[in-house]
């Protein structure tokens, strides 16, 4: 696992981040949200530098008291990164949201089957946080959570 992605799930882990939506996306509306599946890869409502950016579905928490858990890799993406070669991160393997928040992102779907990076160990180390009540999920659409990781890594 590069250090960004370290950094990232290290960051969830340590502040358990969890925050409402905020309701200024035009997403699917929550009542008509999206089957997303395992392998799906989806466009979403982008941070303006990062248009192309998608995001792939890597693993789904069906079986949680909070509702399902959309596991996620974001791909193309320009996040500034100090400790990156030439100053800029362009994935991460694993960020946990809520299914809504998902749901107020995704635009259109663009595979259904894709291969998946290997997100395994973030998940793992999510998941056993998570697991302790020491780690949490998004809320915020995908876009204000790529900032966050962002705002993380140059701290």
């Amino acid at each position: 696992m590069k250090s960004s992605s370290i950094l990232i799930c290290i960051c969830l882990i340590t502040i358990g981040l969890i925050s409402d939506a905020t309701g200024q996306n035009k997403g699917v509306p929550p009542t008509k949200t999206p089957e997303f599946k395992v392998g799906q890869i989806w466009s979403y409502k982008t941070r303006t530098t990062e248009a192309k950016s998608t995001f792939i579905i890597v693993k789904i928490d069906k079986a949680t008291k909070y509702g399902k858990i959309i596991h996620i890799a974001l791909r193309d993406l320009k996040m500034k990164n100090p400790r990156s070669r030439d100053g800029f991160s362009d994935k991460i393997n694993h960020m946990p949201f809520a299914e809504k928040a998902v749901g107020l992102s995704a635009i259109k779907i663009l595979e259904e089957n894709a291969e998946l990076p290997d997100f395994q160990e973030g998940y793992a180390l999510w998941k056993e946080a998570f697991d302790q009540e020491r780690a949490g999920y998004y809320e915020i659409s995908i876009a204000e959570a790529v900032a966050v990781a962002e705002q993380t890594l140059n701290q």
